[in-house]
This record gives structure tokens, sequence and C-alpha cells, in this order.
């Protein structure tokens, strides 16, 4: 019992308070994702989604970057990182290529997979 104490204390929370900041962190980027997702690639809704989640992306990664966590939680925090980056890059990208090219030649789901993989696998550390 005291053992169990002393290891919730050096995680500072464990998996519930990482799991917690991370889900936090990222529910409107995943919000802004799932929209953006719904749109046709090449419409001005897809454009306006896409800056969205581009933005939201942006706030989560500072956010994340700003928070103290435990050494427990930095491995997790560290791959949410990963998968922010991923979005931050791929969404300026794709922005960027639509105006020298139509949206269907730059290949931004798979973007959204690798990012997607690293957001999982931390995740994944926390069950």
């Amino acid at each position: 019992m005291i053992a169990a104490a002393v290891l919730l204390l050096a995680t500072g929370g464990g998996a519930v308070d990482c799991g917690r900041l991370l889900q936090s962190s990222t529910v409107p980027v995943e919000k802004a994702l799932a929209l953006f997702e719904s749109k046709p690639g090449g419409s001005a809704e897809a454009l306006l989604a896409a800056r969205e989640v581009l933005a939201r992306a942006q706030e989560a990664r500072g956010r994340l970057e700003a928070a103290r966590v435990s050494a427990f939680c930095a491995p997790s925090r560290s791959e949410e990182l990963i998968y922010l980056n991923h979005l931050t890059l791929g969404f300026t990208g794709w922005i960027a290529a639509r105006a020298r090219r139509p949206p269907r030649e730059y290949d931004l789901a798979s973007i959204i997979r690798r990012a997607r993989t690293h957001r999982a696998r931390g995740r994944s550390r926390l069950q």
C-alpha cells in the first residue's frame, strides 16, 4: 500500500493524470481533424478546416511543451508532440501546396496515419 502511494507520487499521478493532460490538450485537434476529413479534398471548406486543424495543433503543441510532466508521462507526451508535429508540418505543407498543385497530389492522408500511430503509441503506455 505504501509502495503504491510512493509510486503514485513519484509518477505525478501516473497514467490517469497523464492521460487527462494528453486528452484535454488534443480533443480540439481531433475534432478539427474529423471535420477536415469529412470535407472534399479540393473544396474551400477543406481549406478552412485545414487551417483550423493547424491552429488547434499549434495550440496543443504549445500547451504540451509548457506542461510539467512526470518521468512516467514524458515518453507519452513526446509521442503526442510527434503526433502534433506531423499534423503541423503536414497541414502547413498541404495549405501551401494548394497554391501550386491540385490537393489530390499532396498525400496528407499518409501523414495523418503516421501522426495517429505516434499518438496511439504514447497512449498505449497509459493503459
